[in-house]
């Protein structure tokens, strides 16, 4: 096995076992779900500004939309930019009835000269620029009760965020930070619940019966590190804010530092037609933020100055193309999705991050591309997977024929769904750069061969290869 395919093998299987605590803890997951709205977020394809930890949200309860620099055009032509939009407003209307979805445009920016966003060569002016030209022609689609609109900053040194309502009302994590003099996540908390072990006794199995503080202590805290007890720690706050917030006991209140919730509370309840149903879902991202933001900037101060610059530059490993990547750590891939009006200009910037931070770390492969499609329903026959998958892949690959012309490169093709977000590595074309070794539609790759029991049994025999040599 050549080091692409060992880069590849090590990737898949990282992947395989985190989407096993995600097929675990999926009823903590929906419990977090049934609390907070839809969410839609559209962000750069920078791997820095990754994922939905910094807000508090689990895997799969927020879709994504990244083009470089989150230029997107809004032309009513742009079908997967509105589709996505409109995607999320169905589910809220079915599933949250009286909760609007939620849309957060994202800018991100940098306190160090040069690590602002690439696609906008630092300008904060312009990338500012792009994502009020999104939030203002989706606020004139739809009405506030239907979908509400926010604007974002995300500081991708400490991973804050910065809130932006259409009011003018703007909560800056970093700024709570100051002006509550807070140095470590803990201390966001009160203290009677991190002296504690958790009531809740599925809560307190899932995190090791330990205390919150204890959950904080250590040099990487279990509060973060730990994929289950954070799942864990997301459904359980999520429901005790709510809970606050709906019996009135703002006062009484033991869970958050109390001056902190009051300021948050109070904010948000002076911001105009902000529709209440929202109100426990944003109070819990912003203070999730802020403990969160803390210790990011807990973490770098404890870091080597070599591996504290790899960390906030630049650092991305390879190209992912598609949906489907939240599983993936921060800094770890560009991440370019479908939805730009012009994928081929954000597959360009991709190629060229991707060629910078190789001149400073080389590779002993070349560039590894990962195109994914992600499903949200079954595939129950050959038309399901042609029409959802094969073909989406082959068209996408076509994108990177154009951008990759005549250059070596390695192509990783797979499927995953949306509640799962496992990567089952197929080929669907005879091309030498689709290069590994498993390929799950082997043998049932046609009309007269597929069926929907064949799949699961192939896709069960590779999930549990890959966990049994890991």
């Amino acid at each position: 096995m050549g080091p692409a395919k060992e880069y590849i093998d090590l990737y898949l299987k990282e992947n395989v076992l985190q989407s096993e605590t995600i097929q675990r803890m999926k009823h903590v997951i929906r419990e977090f779900s049934l609390r907070t709205p839809k969410v839609l977020v559209t962000k750069c394809i920078d791997g820095r500004v990754h994922g939905s930890k910094l807000k508090g949200y689990p895997v799969t309860t927020i879709r994504f939309g990244r083009t470089d620099g989150n230029i997107v055009s809004t032309n009513i032509n742009n079908f997967w930019f509105w589709n996505r939009i409109d995607r999320v407003v169905n589910d809220a209307l079915c599933n949250t009835p009286g909760m609007p979805a939620l849309f957060i445009a994202y800018m991100h920016r940098s306190d160090i000269p040069g690590l602002g966003c690439a696609a906008h060569g630092g300008n904060e002016e312009a990338a500012r620029a792009a994502i009020k030209d999104q939030t203002a022609a989706v606020r004139k689609v739809f009405p506030k009760e239907q979908l509400y609109v926010i604007e974002g900053i995300t500081n991708t040194d400490l991973m804050s965020e910065t809130l932006i309502f259409d009011d003018g009302t703007i909560i800056d994590s970093q700024e709570i930070v100051a002006n509550f003099g807070f140095n470590e996540p803990s201390e966001i908390f009160h203290s009677a619940f991190l002296k504690y072990k958790i009531k809740d006794p599925a809560i307190s199995k899932n995190v090791g019966f330990k205390t919150p503080e204890e959950l904080f202590s250590g040099k990487i805290p279990d509060f973060y590190a730990d994929f289950q007890t954070s799942l864990s720690l997301k459904s359980f706050l999520i429901r005790e804010i709510s809970a606050i917030i709906s019996s009135g006991e703002i006062e009484s209140q033991k869970l958050i530092h109390p001056d902190l919730f009051n300021a948050v509370y109070q904010k948000l309840s002076g911001i105009k037609e902000l529709p209440s149903t929202l109100l426990p879902s944003l109070l819990y991202q912003i203070i999730w933020n802020v403990a969160y933001s803390l210790n990011q900037k807990r973490k770098l101060s404890k870091l080597p100055a070599e591996e504290r610059w790899r960390h906030l530059d630049h650092a991305e490993e390879l190209i992912c193309y598609g949906e489907g990547f939240e599983l993936l750590q921060r800094n770890k891939a560009v991440l370019v999705k479908t939805g730009r009006g012009d994928d081929t200009d954000a597959l360009s910037v991709a190629k060229k991050v991707l060629e910078k931070n190789r001149q400073h770390e080389a590779k002993p492969y070349p560039i590894i591309i990962h195109l994914n499609v992600e499903v949200s329903g079954e595939l129950r026959s050959w038309n399901d997977f042609n029409e959802n998958i094969s073909s989406r892949v082959n068209t996408m690959i076509r994108n990177l024929d154009a951008v990759f012309q005549n250059q070596d490169i390695v192509i990783l093709t797979t499927y995953s769904y949306l509640d799962q977000k496992r990567f089952y590595p197929i080929q669907t074309k005879l091309d030498p750069r689709i290069s590994y070794p498993t390929n799950v539609i082997v043998d049932i790759n046609g009309e007269d061969k597929f069926s929907d029991i064949g799949l699961k049994t192939k896709e069960a025999f590779y999930a549990a290869e890959k966990i049994t040599s890991a």
